[in-house]
């Protein structure tokens, strides 16, 4: 059973990726019709970093599963290796 905090921490794990949803959404699909000298886009960074952003994200993020990876499968090697012993 899920206590308070449980809750607590997932409803704020759902607001922060809502609110980064309809951040990205609006700066990647509203923002290019808004004229460039409206203040708006005071509040979102530079269009080279539309590609950017989620390019370095997904590097980052495979990066980090194939080294999980790898250190599970050196580790049941090395486990099976010991056994056979």
């Amino acid at each position: 059973m899920a206590n308070g905090k449980d809750k607590a921490v997932g409803a704020a794990a759902f607001s922060v990726a809502v609110s980064v949803f309809v951040y990205y959404t609006t700066w990647v699909l509203i923002m290019p019709f808004v004229d460039a000298d409206h203040p708006l886009h005071g509040y979102f960074p530079a269009n080279e970093y539309r590609i950017r952003i989620p390019l370095l994200i997904l590097v980052v993020g495979l990066t980090v599963i194939c080294s999980f990876l790898a250190l599970v499968m050196i580790k049941s090697k090395s486990k099976k290796t010991k056994k056979s012993n």
